[in-house]
């Protein structure tokens, strides 16, 4: 019994060294690719659309550049007071990016910088029908024009986010990434002004225009969801 204990821990030695000896065999290192260099490329996101150059310097560091623009106009036809009004709506958003990017792992990584805003949305009206106010007719033209235009607090607006990226192809050259975050831009300051009957509108002294900017007061934060397609160049 003794003896057949003996061989049997042999054997169990003797395989143990063998299923080692096979795994060393077997083991395989992968390199992290390179993935150093310029890389330009292609962006549509929630600020616009435009392009990025972006340079990679090791596995967890690199800075980008870019401009977003964006200016949508919409058709707005409302009635106030029995007034009909015709508006038109300038969405114009976008800037200038300046970002450092820091992956925590190969495809994941935090972006933070600034953003040289040109956000300036504007707002023009103008009455299209006459106001009666009992036997006083009021002819559309007096009644008047109107337009609100917003600006940032901040020009330059720190921006922070979190993404992911792919790295594509066989060399890796191709990169797909996917953006969340928000520029802080501050409370945005409002300006009006009317002619007409709509003057007072724009008068300091009645405080609306100080109103208006109190109801927008909360939208300082600019959300951001972005897609990037970049080359890498060399």
């Amino acid at each position: 019994m003794k003896n057949f204990l003996n061989l049997s821990a042999c054997a169990l030695l003797v395989l143990l060294f063998y299923s080692a000896a096979g795994q060393e065999g077997t083991v395989r290192t992968y390199e992290k690719p390179d993935t150093r260099g310029l890389y330009l490329g292609g962006q549509a996101s929630t600020n616009g659309f435009g392009g990025t150059a972006r340079y990679v310097f090791n596995n967890w560091f690199s800075l980008k550049t870019g401009y977003e623009t964006l200016s949508p106009s919409f058709d707005v036809d409302f009635e106030e007071y029995g007034i009909n009004y015709d508006a038109t709506l300038d969405y114009k958003t976008g800037g200038i990016l300046m970002l450092a990017d820091f992956n925590y792992t190969r495809n994941l990584y935090i972006s933070a910088g600034i953003i040289f805003t040109s956000f300036n949305p504007e707002v023009k009206g103008f009455a299209v029908s006459d106001y009666q106010f009992g036997d006083i007719t009021i002819p559309a033209e007096d009644i008047g024009t109107f337009q609100f235009e917003i600006e940032p607090k901040l020009k330059a607006a720190p921006y922070v986010g979190a993404g992911y990226q792919a790295f594509l192809g066989k060399a890796n050259r191709v990169v797909f990434s996917y953006e969340m975050g928000f520029y802080y831009m501050g409370a945005p300051d409002l300006t009006i002004q009317a002619d007409g009957l709509l003057s007072p509108t724009a008068d300091p002294a009645l405080g609306h225009e100080q109103y208006l900017e109190s109801q927008f007061d909360a939208y300082k934060i600019y959300p951001i969801l972005k897609f990037n397609l970049a080359v890498k160049l060399f």
